[in-house]
């Protein structure tokens, strides 16, 4: 497998022009015909050129449509989904990242985008998981080539999506540098070990091959050996066992600064997924200066404090309660500052689980409620919506590997990509001279960087397809506020009893437990309009209502004195507005 294809380079020969030759004028006639032939060829190829989709054209430093999109192409997918589906679609930039490059937000829907329910779909919470934006990108293009399609349409017209394709636009474009190498940071200059230093050791390619990947240094100080069933392996020795480690083991490089450490402080800056206000991780290295610090994690979450509407966030990260839904802290989740997620959105968590599943099919890798300061945890905790995160995709472990002690993810995605022809997943180890470790052998190679968190790309269209269809079915089990089983009783003297049923039609309560406690939940509220010479005996005019669970209904009844017509009104943005009019 070829992870970055050189540009395509077209070229035509050149028609020569014969003047030597005689030829009779019967000849020169069909020399006419048959040079028209070739001008109107030429033309038509030329067109062709023209009007030949982008990729075609890409230089070295470009990438076509066999391998994961660069910022630059990123940004001209979502200007051409925009241009063509401009009645639905609609893409903005909310900041430039200190690299330049944009944070993208597309939205899509229908009719009032802000007041009916909505759904957040975000990629990029990782700069080293590029297919976390091509998930979110791909959802974007699916939906829109289908929205002539009754069901999609009539789900557009319902509920709103906004996608943030990329949150880690400065780190994920080290997929398309040199040296290529799993980032993190975005950048903006950080003292990542915080020595009074930035950015004096960061990676070095020491086989000059353009990544890096790891080595290992032969000392009887170590804790790593080879696998013995691939040496092309590291695991750790298991001393339990008897078995005594031989290598020392770090990341390529250099300690450039004398410090003990390799590449612990290069170019890359704060990370987008340590810099949320939940459990914000002060002082560590990625977290920033303070919590939301940065462009990228100020641009999100000022527009999501702002739009109201949105009842999920499905994001695409390390964080995992999708495979498997997180388990229940009764401890945690009452605490005074609660930590663990509430009984019922444990509940709702574990519906929307078993969708997932029924899409997705697979080895299932445990829940992992999120790291300190991640996009997934602040979702939840402080914006108050439900959180659902995944990674995507994970390697399949193939029966060749089952049997490994040593559990060794690794040795996993060398048997699967040997199994499936995989090309270029790994260097060899090689040996170099090391300046830090003279006279000692030092070998430089191992797993490729991205390909054991990215799935090849001619893969990914498959894993979008479930993953859209997985999406649509979440939007579908949105909470729907509806008025039914309007009574009215008239009682004399002008006197009229009004009762009603407000129902969730959908699966997802009104907020979640956790969207109770906050501020930023736009609470459901019922409000009785009176017409003039109207007023409310009993019942309340405006009634901020509890949470209202999924297929459940609460009943409200006013006793009003007077005639004519009066509205009732009850909703909030992130389940929708119902209005009814009484004739009283």
């Amino acid at each position: 497998m070829k992870m970055l294809n050189p540009g395509v380079v077209l070229s035509m020969n050149q028609l020569k022009e014969t003047n030597h030759l005689h030829f009779s004028q019967k000849q020169k006639s069909k020399t006419k015909q048959i040079s028209r032939w070739y001008l109107f060829l030429f033309l038509a190829f030329a067109f062709l050129l023209l009007a030949a989709p982008f990729h075609l054209f890409a230089n070295q430093n470009q990438v076509s449509s066999t391998d994961y999109p660069n910022h630059q192409q990123l940004g001209q997918q979502l200007q051409a989904l925009s241009r063509s589906h401009s009645a639905l679609a609609r893409v903005q930039s909310l900041a430039k990242t200190e690299g330049g490059k944009d944070i993208w937000l597309l939205t899509i829907g229908t009719g009032d985008i802000d007041n009916k329910p909505a759904l957040a779909i975000v990629g990029g919470v990782m700069g080293d998981h590029l297919l976390g934006t091509e998930l979110a990108m791909q959802f974007a293009g699916k939906i829109l080539a289908s929205s002539a399609e009754e069901n999609v349409r009539n789900l557009l017209d319902s509920v709103s999506f906004y996608i943030f394709p990329d949150m880690s636009p400065d780190a994920r474009e080290q997929y398309f540098r040199t040296p290529r190498y799993e980032r993190l940071g975005n950048a903006n200059p950080t003292d990542l070990d915080r020595d009074g230093r930035i950015g004096e050791d960061g990676y070095d390619d020491l086989n000059s091959d353009g990544l890096i990947t790891m080595m290992r240094v032969k000392d009887p100080t170590g804790e790593w050996i080879k696998h013995p069933d691939d040496e092309r392996v590291m695991v750790k020795a298991r001393r339990e066992k008897g078995e005594i480690g031989e290598y020392l083991l770090f990341s390529e490089g250099i300690d450039n600064d004398k410090d003990g450490q390799f590449n612990e402080d290069g170019e890359e800056g704060v990370f987008f997924n340590r810099n949320f206000t939940f459990k914000y991780p002060v002082f560590q290295r990625g977290a920033g200066e303070h919590a939301v610090s940065e462009v990228e994690t100020r641009a999100i979450a000022d527009f999501l404090y702002d739009a109201k509407n949105v009842f999920a966030v499905i994001s695409f990260g390390e964080a995992n309660n999708l495979t498997k839904p997180l388990s229940y802290s009764e401890r945690e989740a009452n605490a005074r500052l609660h930590t663990g997620w509430k009984k019922e959105d444990i509940a709702i968590n574990q519906k929307i689980s078993h969708l997932y599943n029924k899409h997705l099919e697979g080895a299932a890798p445990e829940a992992k409620a999120g790291s300190d300061g991640d996009f997934f945890q602040w979702a939840y905790f402080h914006y108050g919506r439900f959180s659902f995160s995944t990674q995507g995709w994970q390697v399949p472990k193939p029966e060749s590997a089952e049997k490994d002690e040593y559990n060794s993810a690794e040795l996993s995605f060398l048997r699967w990509a040997e199994e499936n022809q995989l090309e270029n997943v790994f260097v060899p180890w090689t040996p170099v001279d090391h300046p830090d470790f003279p006279g000692r052998l030092v070998e430089v190679g191992g797993v490729a960087p991205f390909v054991m968190k990215n799935p090849p790309y001619q893969m990914v269209d498959a894993i979008a397809e479930k993953h859209t269809a997985f999406i649509l079915d979440v939007a579908r089990l949105r909470p729907q506020i509806d008025i039914v089983n309007l009574k009215t009783e008239k009682l004399g003297r002008d006197l009229t009893r009004v009762t009603l049923d407000v129902l969730n039609r959908g699966t997802f309560p009104t907020a979640s437990e956790t969207g109770e406690l906050v501020r930023w939940m736009q609470k459901t509220v019922m409000q009785v309009n009176l017409g003039p010479d109207q007023a409310i005996i009993s019942g309340k005019p405006v009634e901020v209502m509890g949470a209202i669970g999924g297929r459940s209904s609460e009943q409200r009844s006013w006793l009003i004195q007077g005639r004519g017509n009066v509205t009732i009104r009850v909703g909030a943005e992130a389940s929708g507005f119902k209005e009814v009019t009484v004739n009283l």
